[in-house]
């Protein structure tokens, strides 16, 4: 039963794998689920098994992606102060990191929720989760809220091709947001 369970998961996971490279090499529009089960190698039936839909697929992968940013940004075990600290400067770290690809990835799953509206619900769950997180901690929702839409700014004005920003600016803008939330957190512990 185990080697069949692994089967199942690796080609849920190969599945999500050429979804995420057919989006990130051209359009959502030119996403089929025969396409995505032919890159994968996987018949059709055995995508369907996995993912009764294009929307199914879409989802799990923004899921996938969302539980990826949440390894990089979460310490379960920390008390809410520090857990708030090392996720805001997780997601410093990840916004800054995030690759010309990925935001090309992003970008076009963006442009599915247009079509797919289910899409955004991990998403939307993220910052549910994050403003319940905020309120357990007193006197953090000013800097935690100011952080995370300073980062999700600066994604979308890239992911949108409205705005790149130079190494330099972003080493900057980087440095200064490190600065506000390390100042914070001293400020307060005190």
């Amino acid at each position: 039963m185990a080697p069949t369970y692994s089967v199942r998961n690796s080609s849920r996971d190969a599945l999500l794998d050429a979804l995420e490279t057919l989006l990130t090499e051209g359009s959502v529009h030119d996403v089929t689920l025969d396409g995505v089960a032919a890159l994968a190698g996987i018949t059709k039936s055995g995508l369907i098994y996995h993912f009764k839909s294009k929307e199914a697929l879409l989802s799990a992968l923004v899921e996938r992606m969302r539980a990826n940013m949440d390894v990089c940004c979460f310490d379960d075990h920390a008390d809410p102060r520090q857990a708030l600290k090392t996720f805001l400067l997780g997601r410093i770290r990840f916004a800054f990191g995030i690759s010309d690809q990925k935001k090309k990835l992003m970008a076009n799953l963006l442009a599915a929720a247009s079509s797919y509206p289910a899409v955004l619900k991990p998403v939307r769950r993220m910052y549910e989760a994050g403003t319940t997180d905020l309120a357990r901690v007193a006197d953090s929702a000013g800097i935690g809220l100011t952080v995370w839409t300073t980062l999700d700014g600066l994604v979308l004005l890239e992911m949108l091709n409205l705005r790149h920003f130079s190494d330099a600016e972003k080493q900057q803008m980087q440095a200064t947001l490190v600065a506000m939330v390390e100042q914070h957190f001293a400020d307060t512990s005190a």
